[in-house]
């Protein structure tokens, strides 16, 4: 039997053609099944983060997968830097990824897409973090009751001191304030309202995303699915509509937390309007590059990940918030697990699942067992104290 060579199509396999097809086979009869959601969600995860220049199967090199590799190994890093769930993975999911990443290659290989598989290459895996990298989630921050409030109390303090002063002239202050409001009580993640740089589609959350009346934030979910609806409860709203006054945004479409690192403001106002705009050189120099983008509505870059926690670093600090445990500060996604207990305490486990938007129960679970440890502890102290009352269980002890 003659050896089966690939045809031209076959070599030129787009891979986003052959990633469907692969989680196509991967799905159980009649659609769905766990493994090829997470396939096709890990899988497109990979083509976003590839380079513009990859369009085939063919395209992977060794030294793509082995730059792959070193990404994963990066966000587990900063999951161990920050203790933050949005900033990074366990070595453990690295992992996953990776392997979910070279079964898709296997498939290629065995289908005659490519003669060998990138991901099977020993010093790619080796650049992956250990699996007990960032594991230790005994560590992980929630905003106490007490946090919250004396965090909360500081940034109404120093608004309401710099808008008396200042007025509309307020506007870091006063977004500020929108920001730990927003954090403390939507439980969203940081990469949903904010600039993801490792994630091209995640820019920030703009006004026309936001429904303050009804409530409701539209982002870019976990599960990669643009609008879905984040909770905006009564007690984030003022500190939002107040700051949106401040900020006065030109257009719908201008971000809700605009940076204002004057060099980003300078480029994208060169890379938006050089072709476009008479002498913007002159009028940049003359009034800055937040002023020429607003005369032409032209949306700057958001603030990032990495941005809003270093504003609260800087606010905890300025303001001497007392945070417990180990921490340094109130870090955001400390906010979003706080948010999450406080309705878990109040509503129980569904209320908080709805709320912070997990898939699976199980992880809402996991993560609030401590709540649900310490009411079984109370329930079995109630228990045993009715016991030792009535003297039946009762003996001496010797």
């Amino acid at each position: 039997m003659p050896e089966h060579r690939p045809t031209d199509t076959e070599a030129h396999k787009p891979l986003e053609k052959a990633v469907e097809e692969w989680v196509q086979k991967k799905s159980k009869p009649g659609g769905g099944g766990n493994y090829a959601r997470e396939a096709d969600r890990v899988l497109t995860a990979f083509i976003d983060w590839t380079p513009d220049s990859v369009k085939t199967v063919r395209d992977i090199s060794r030294r793509t997968m082995m730059q792959y590799a070193e990404y994963l190994h990066r966000r587990a890093d900063a999951r161990v830097a920050d203790q933050d769930d949005e900033a990074g993975i366990t070595g453990r999911t690295a992992q996953q990824y990776y392997a979910l990443v070279r079964a898709f290659f296997t498939y290629c290989v065995k289908w005659g897409y490519r003669e060998e598989n990138p991901a099977e290459h020993k010093p790619a895996m080796e650049e992956l973090p250990d699996a007990s990298l960032g594991a230790d989630s005994t560590r992980q921050q929630f905003w106490s009751p007490r946090e919250r409030t004396a965090f909360i109390r500081y940034v109404d303090e120093r608004a309401h001191d710099a808008i008396s002063e200042q007025g509309s002239n307020a506007v870091k202050e006063a977004r500020d304030r929108a920001l730990v409001y927003l954090f403390a009580y939507s439980g969203a993640r940081s990469a949903e309202l904010l600039r993801d740089p490792n994630d091209s589609r995640r820019t920030g959350v703009t006004w026309a995303d936001i429904d303050i009346e009804a409530g409701v934030i539209r982002v870019l979910g976990k599960s990669q699915t643009a609008g879905e609806e984040v909770q905006l409860p009564n007690q984030a709203r003022p500190a939002l509509e107040r700051y949106r006054k401040i900020l006065d945004p030109p257009a719908e479409e201008w971000p809700v937390f605009p940076t204002h690192h004057a060099p980003s403001l300078y480029k994208c106002a060169r890379m938006e309007l050089d072709d476009c705009v008479d002498n913007l050189e002159a009028k940049l120099k003359t009034d800055g590059p937040d002023t020429v983008l607003r005369q032409y509505k032209v949306p700057p870059p958001s603030i990032t990940t990495e941005a809003v926690r270093n504003i609260f670093r800087r606010l905890c600090k300025a303001g001497k918030i007392p945070v417990e445990g180990e921490h340094e500060y109130l870090k955001p996604h400390g906010a979003r697990r706080g948010a999450g207990e406080a309705l878990y305490r109040a509503e129980g486990s569904a209320a908080a699942q709805r709320a912070l938007r997990h898939e699976d129960p199980s992880t809402t679970s996991k993560m609030y067992s401590h709540i649900e440890a310490s009411e079984q502890a109370e329930v079995a102290s109630d228990a045993f104290e009715k016991i030792d009352e009535s003297g039946t269980s009762k003996g001496d002890i010797s």
